[in-house]
Protein backbone atom coordinates (compact mmCIF):
# COMPACT_ATOMS: atom_id res chain seq x y z
CA UNK A 1 0.00 0.00 0.00
CA UNK A 2 2.76 2.31 0.56
CA UNK A 3 4.64 1.71 -2.30
CA UNK A 4 1.37 2.67 -4.13
CA UNK A 5 1.24 6.07 -2.71
CA UNK A 6 4.98 6.47 -3.64
CA UNK A 7 4.10 5.46 -7.32
CA UNK A 8 1.14 8.15 -7.98
CA UNK A 9 3.22 11.33 -6.13
CA UNK A 10 5.04 12.75 -8.63
CA UNK A 11 1.47 12.60 -10.65
CA UNK A 12 0.37 14.36 -8.36
CA UNK A 13 2.69 17.32 -7.58
CA UNK A 14 2.96 17.45 -11.88
CA UNK A 15 -0.61 18.15 -12.15
CA UNK A 16 -0.85 21.08 -9.11
CA UNK A 17 2.76 23.08 -10.82
CA UNK A 18 1.06 24.88 -13.62
CA UNK A 19 -2.10 26.08 -11.53
CA UNK A 20 0.61 27.36 -9.27
CA UNK A 21 2.43 28.89 -11.44
CA UNK A 22 1.12 30.29 -14.07
CA UNK A 23 -0.82 33.23 -13.95
CA UNK A 24 -3.89 34.44 -15.09
CA UNK A 25 -3.59 37.83 -16.72
CA UNK A 26 -6.95 39.32 -17.47
CA UNK A 27 -6.70 42.93 -19.31
CA UNK A 28 -9.53 45.11 -20.50
CA UNK A 29 -9.02 47.66 -23.12
CA UNK A 30 -10.15 50.99 -22.87
CA UNK A 31 -11.75 51.86 -26.23
CA UNK A 32 -10.63 55.61 -25.74
CA UNK A 33 -8.01 57.46 -23.58
CA UNK A 34 -6.77 60.79 -23.54
CA UNK A 35 -3.67 61.13 -21.92
CA UNK A 36 -0.90 64.00 -21.29
CA UNK A 37 1.91 63.96 -24.00
CA UNK A 38 4.35 61.29 -22.41
CA UNK A 39 5.37 57.64 -23.28
CA UNK A 40 1.87 55.31 -23.60
CA UNK A 41 2.12 52.42 -20.79
CA UNK A 42 0.34 49.85 -21.14
CA UNK A 43 -1.84 50.42 -17.40
CA UNK A 44 -2.35 53.93 -19.49
CA UNK A 45 -4.72 52.33 -21.64
CA UNK A 46 -6.33 49.57 -20.31
CA UNK A 47 -7.10 47.81 -16.66
CA UNK A 48 -4.80 44.75 -16.24
CA UNK A 49 -5.86 42.24 -13.18
CA UNK A 50 -3.55 39.12 -11.69
CA UNK A 51 -3.08 37.49 -8.50
CA UNK A 52 0.75 38.74 -8.62
CA UNK A 53 1.25 42.34 -7.19
CA UNK A 54 4.78 42.10 -8.91
CA UNK A 55 3.93 40.70 -12.18
CA UNK A 56 0.74 43.56 -12.30
CA UNK A 57 2.46 46.33 -11.77
CA UNK A 58 5.82 44.85 -14.57
CA UNK A 59 2.81 44.63 -16.88
CA UNK A 60 1.06 47.81 -16.17
CA UNK A 61 4.52 49.92 -16.58
CA UNK A 62 5.18 48.12 -20.46
CA UNK A 63 6.23 50.28 -22.74
CA UNK A 64 3.65 51.00 -25.94
CA UNK A 65 4.65 53.96 -27.96
CA UNK A 66 4.51 57.84 -27.50
CA UNK A 67 1.18 60.26 -27.67
CA UNK A 68 0.15 61.27 -31.10
CA UNK A 69 0.75 64.80 -32.09
CA UNK A 70 -1.85 67.53 -30.92
CA UNK A 71 -5.25 66.94 -32.69
CA UNK A 72 -4.44 63.66 -33.89
CA UNK A 73 -5.29 59.73 -32.30
CA UNK A 74 -3.08 56.59 -32.56
CA UNK A 75 -4.88 53.64 -32.35
CA UNK A 76 -3.23 50.72 -30.56
CA UNK A 77 -4.36 47.54 -31.51
CA UNK A 78 -3.65 43.79 -29.56
CA UNK A 79 -1.25 42.87 -32.31
CA UNK A 80 0.82 45.63 -30.89
CA UNK A 81 0.10 44.94 -27.37
CA UNK A 82 0.90 41.11 -27.83
CA UNK A 83 4.06 41.80 -29.25
CA UNK A 84 5.02 44.14 -26.30
CA UNK A 85 4.32 41.28 -23.74
CA UNK A 86 5.94 39.21 -25.47
CA UNK A 87 9.24 41.16 -25.34
CA UNK A 88 8.52 40.92 -21.98
CA UNK A 89 8.53 37.30 -21.68
CA UNK A 90 4.85 37.23 -20.77
CA UNK A 91 3.09 33.78 -21.81
CA UNK A 92 0.29 34.83 -23.99
CA UNK A 93 -1.77 31.94 -23.35
CA UNK A 94 -2.22 33.20 -19.73
CA UNK A 95 -3.75 36.49 -21.46
CA UNK A 96 -7.68 37.46 -21.84
CA UNK A 97 -8.55 40.22 -23.33
CA UNK A 98 -11.88 41.53 -22.65
CA UNK A 99 -14.29 42.44 -25.66
CA UNK A 100 -12.70 45.63 -26.76
CA UNK A 101 -10.14 45.18 -29.40
CA UNK A 102 -8.06 48.67 -29.82
CA UNK A 103 -7.80 51.74 -28.03
CA UNK A 104 -7.58 55.20 -29.63
CA UNK A 105 -5.64 58.00 -27.78
CA UNK A 106 -5.67 61.43 -28.18
CA UNK A 107 -3.20 64.08 -25.92
CA UNK A 108 -4.30 66.86 -23.77
CA UNK A 109 -4.30 69.83 -25.64
CA UNK A 110 -4.53 73.58 -25.73
CA UNK A 111 -5.54 75.93 -28.10
CA UNK A 112 -3.36 78.72 -29.59
CA UNK A 113 -5.73 80.65 -32.38
CA UNK A 114 -4.95 82.29 -35.40
CA UNK A 115 -6.06 85.92 -33.80
CA UNK A 116 -3.67 85.18 -31.08
CA UNK A 117 -0.77 83.93 -33.69
CA UNK A 118 -1.76 87.71 -35.49
CA UNK A 119 -1.53 89.80 -32.33
CA UNK A 120 1.76 88.30 -31.54
CA UNK A 121 3.10 89.21 -35.19
CA UNK A 122 1.67 92.79 -34.98
CA UNK A 123 3.30 93.33 -31.49
CA UNK A 124 6.25 91.83 -33.24
CA UNK A 125 6.07 94.65 -36.30
CA UNK A 126 5.23 97.95 -34.16
CA UNK A 127 7.96 96.82 -32.39
CA UNK A 128 10.66 97.17 -35.15
CA UNK A 129 8.88 99.56 -37.12
CA UNK A 130 10.54 103.04 -36.87
CA UNK A 131 7.31 104.78 -37.45
CA UNK A 132 5.05 106.05 -34.57
CA UNK A 133 2.04 104.08 -33.98
CA UNK A 134 -0.34 106.52 -35.10
CA UNK A 135 1.05 106.47 -38.63
CA UNK A 136 0.89 102.94 -38.93
CA UNK A 137 -2.32 100.28 -39.26
CA UNK A 138 -1.58 96.48 -40.09
CA UNK A 139 -4.24 94.21 -41.40
CA UNK A 140 -4.44 90.70 -41.83
CA UNK A 141 -6.37 89.27 -44.75
CA UNK A 142 -5.22 85.79 -44.54
CA UNK A 143 -5.25 84.74 -40.59
CA UNK A 144 -4.02 81.20 -39.60
CA UNK A 145 -6.15 78.60 -38.77
CA UNK A 146 -6.30 77.83 -35.05
CA UNK A 147 -3.45 75.55 -33.84
CA UNK A 148 -3.19 72.91 -31.02
CA UNK A 149 -0.13 72.40 -28.40
CA UNK A 150 0.53 69.55 -25.98
CA UNK A 151 -1.02 71.06 -22.87
CA UNK A 152 1.88 69.83 -20.43
CA UNK A 153 2.07 73.20 -18.41
CA UNK A 154 6.19 74.12 -19.82
CA UNK A 155 6.25 77.62 -20.76
CA UNK A 156 5.57 78.61 -24.04
CA UNK A 157 7.97 80.42 -26.12
CA UNK A 158 6.75 82.56 -29.02
CA UNK A 159 9.68 83.64 -32.27
CA UNK A 160 8.97 85.77 -35.04
CA UNK A 161 10.69 86.96 -37.87
CA UNK A 162 9.85 88.90 -41.33
CA UNK A 163 11.14 86.92 -44.34
CA UNK A 164 12.01 90.96 -46.00
CA UNK A 165 13.59 93.01 -42.39
CA UNK A 166 13.78 95.61 -44.36
CA UNK A 167 10.19 95.95 -46.03
CA UNK A 168 8.55 98.68 -43.81
CA UNK A 169 4.88 98.58 -45.46
CA UNK A 170 2.85 97.28 -47.96
CA UNK A 171 2.66 93.36 -47.68
CA UNK A 172 4.85 91.43 -45.47
CA UNK A 173 5.41 87.63 -44.78
CA UNK A 174 6.49 86.49 -41.33
CA UNK A 175 7.27 83.15 -39.67
CA UNK A 176 5.92 82.34 -36.32
CA UNK A 177 7.61 79.80 -34.07
CA UNK A 178 6.62 78.24 -31.24
CA UNK A 179 7.86 76.23 -28.57
CA UNK A 180 7.17 74.64 -25.33
CA UNK A 181 10.35 74.13 -22.95
CA UNK A 182 12.66 75.08 -26.05
CA UNK A 183 11.02 72.15 -27.79
CA UNK A 184 9.55 73.36 -31.29
CA UNK A 185 5.70 72.35 -32.06
CA UNK A 186 4.51 74.85 -34.16
CA UNK A 187 5.77 77.01 -37.28
CA UNK A 188 3.28 79.41 -38.69
CA UNK A 189 3.42 81.40 -42.16
CA UNK A 190 1.68 85.13 -41.38
CA UNK A 191 0.63 87.10 -43.99
CA UNK A 192 0.20 90.81 -43.55
CA UNK A 193 -0.63 94.34 -45.02
CA UNK A 194 1.63 97.46 -43.27
CA UNK A 195 -0.61 100.73 -44.35
CA UNK A 196 1.35 103.56 -43.73
CA UNK A 197 -0.58 107.15 -42.94
CA UNK A 198 1.40 110.78 -42.86
CA UNK A 199 1.22 113.92 -43.10
CA UNK A 200 3.11 115.58 -45.85
CA UNK A 201 2.42 118.49 -48.35
CA UNK A 202 0.04 118.28 -51.28
CA UNK A 203 -0.70 121.42 -53.71
CA UNK A 204 -4.43 122.62 -52.73
CA UNK A 205 -5.13 123.61 -56.45
CA UNK A 206 -3.57 122.36 -59.85
CA UNK A 207 0.08 123.20 -60.44
CA UNK A 208 1.30 123.68 -64.35
CA UNK A 209 4.85 122.65 -65.34
CA UNK A 210 7.21 125.43 -64.24
CA UNK A 211 5.12 127.12 -61.96
CA UNK A 212 6.93 128.52 -58.98
CA UNK A 213 5.53 126.84 -55.74
CA UNK A 214 4.53 129.48 -53.14
CA UNK A 215 3.60 129.46 -49.72
CA UNK A 216 -0.51 129.56 -51.16
CA UNK A 217 -0.24 126.63 -53.14
CA UNK A 218 0.33 124.51 -50.63
CA UNK A 219 -1.34 122.48 -47.35
CA UNK A 220 -0.43 119.82 -45.29
CA UNK A 221 -2.79 116.52 -45.63
CA UNK A 222 -2.66 112.98 -43.82
CA UNK A 223 -2.22 110.98 -46.89
CA UNK A 224 -1.64 106.67 -47.33
CA UNK A 225 1.60 106.73 -48.35
CA UNK A 226 2.09 102.93 -48.42
CA UNK A 227 2.37 102.57 -52.12
CA UNK A 228 3.96 106.09 -52.46
CA UNK A 229 7.50 105.62 -54.09
CA UNK A 230 9.60 108.53 -53.68
CA UNK A 231 11.08 111.30 -50.84
CA UNK A 232 7.72 113.01 -50.03
CA UNK A 233 7.74 116.18 -47.57
CA UNK A 234 6.50 117.33 -44.22
CA UNK A 235 7.25 121.21 -44.36
CA UNK A 236 5.86 123.32 -46.83
CA UNK A 237 8.99 126.00 -46.12
CA UNK A 238 11.35 123.26 -47.80
CA UNK A 239 8.81 123.45 -51.47
CA UNK A 240 8.68 127.21 -51.03
CA UNK A 241 10.55 128.64 -54.45
CA UNK A 242 10.62 124.89 -56.38
CA UNK A 243 9.40 124.69 -59.37
CA UNK A 244 7.12 122.16 -61.00
CA UNK A 245 8.92 120.19 -63.98
CA UNK A 246 5.07 118.77 -65.01
CA UNK A 247 1.95 118.98 -64.07
CA UNK A 248 0.21 117.81 -60.32
CA UNK A 249 -3.09 117.74 -59.45
CA UNK A 250 -4.98 119.25 -56.06
CA UNK A 251 -4.02 116.40 -53.16
CA UNK A 252 -1.47 114.75 -54.98
CA UNK A 253 1.14 114.10 -52.66
CA UNK A 254 3.97 116.37 -53.85
CA UNK A 255 7.49 113.77 -54.32
CA UNK A 256 10.83 114.71 -55.37
CA UNK A 257 10.96 113.97 -58.80
CA UNK A 258 8.19 116.44 -59.29
CA UNK A 259 10.15 119.22 -58.69
CA UNK A 260 13.74 120.77 -59.09
CA UNK A 261 14.99 124.35 -58.44
CA UNK A 262 14.30 126.89 -60.86
CA UNK A 263 17.23 127.69 -63.10
CA UNK A 264 19.10 131.25 -62.16
CA UNK A 265 18.71 132.01 -66.21
CA UNK A 266 15.84 130.95 -68.42
CA UNK A 267 15.70 130.66 -71.99
CA UNK A 268 15.80 133.67 -73.67
CA UNK A 269 16.87 136.12 -71.08
CA UNK A 270 19.19 138.33 -72.50
CA UNK A 271 22.73 137.88 -69.98
CA UNK A 272 25.97 139.34 -69.90
CA UNK A 273 28.86 137.33 -71.51
CA UNK A 274 31.92 137.30 -69.86
CA UNK A 275 35.00 136.61 -72.00
CA UNK A 276 38.29 135.60 -70.80
CA UNK A 277 41.37 134.88 -72.92
CA UNK A 278 44.90 134.98 -71.52
CA UNK A 279 44.84 138.42 -70.01
CA UNK A 280 42.62 139.66 -71.85
CA UNK A 281 38.73 140.06 -70.60
CA UNK A 282 35.88 141.30 -72.64
CA UNK A 283 32.18 142.05 -71.52
CA UNK A 284 29.46 141.83 -74.19
CA UNK A 285 25.81 140.70 -74.32
CA UNK A 286 24.14 137.67 -74.89
CA UNK A 287 20.60 135.85 -75.24
CA UNK A 288 20.48 132.56 -73.50
CA UNK A 289 19.69 129.53 -75.90
CA UNK A 290 18.62 127.29 -72.94
CA UNK A 291 17.94 127.20 -69.44
CA UNK A 292 21.02 127.75 -66.66
CA UNK A 293 22.06 126.82 -63.47
CA UNK A 294 25.39 128.31 -61.21
CA UNK A 295 28.23 126.08 -62.40
CA UNK A 296 26.16 124.84 -65.95
CA UNK A 297 27.53 125.25 -69.44
CA UNK A 298 24.76 126.90 -71.56
CA UNK A 299 24.47 127.86 -74.99
CA UNK A 300 24.24 131.56 -75.69
CA UNK A 301 23.76 133.44 -78.42
CA UNK A 302 26.39 136.48 -78.89
CA UNK A 303 24.12 139.70 -79.79
CA UNK A 304 27.43 141.52 -81.30
CA UNK A 305 28.88 138.56 -83.47
CA UNK A 306 25.11 136.76 -84.01
CA UNK A 307 27.31 133.22 -83.15
CA UNK A 308 26.25 130.60 -80.52
CA UNK A 309 28.88 130.42 -77.53
CA UNK A 310 28.91 128.04 -74.52
CA UNK A 311 29.77 129.41 -71.23
CA UNK A 312 29.43 128.70 -67.62
CA UNK A 313 26.69 130.42 -65.53
CA UNK A 314 28.42 132.38 -63.01
CA UNK A 315 24.86 133.73 -61.29
CA UNK A 316 21.91 135.28 -62.45
CA UNK A 317 22.56 137.25 -64.68
CA UNK A 318 26.13 136.22 -66.37
CA UNK A 319 27.80 133.44 -68.13
CA UNK A 320 31.68 133.15 -68.15
CA UNK A 321 33.18 131.97 -71.54
CA UNK A 322 36.76 130.89 -70.99
CA UNK A 323 39.06 130.67 -74.44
Amino acid sequence: MKLNILTFLPVVIFSVIPSVLGEKINIEIREKVTLPEKQIVLGDIAYVSCNNPSLLERINNILIGNTPWPGNVRKIETDIINARLMDEGIDLKEIAYGSTTSSLIAVESITITGEEIIKKAKEYLLSKLSRPEGEIIIESDRPPMDKLLPANGGDVLWEISQIDANKDRGNVQLVVRISIDEKQYLKVPVFLTIRTYEDIVVPNKKIDRHDILAMDDLVIKRIETTKLAGVTFDNIEDLIGKRAIRPILPNIPIIGEMIDNPPLIKKGDFVKVSIQSGNLSIVTKGVAKEDGYVGKLIRIKNIDSNKDLYGRVEDSTTVKIIF
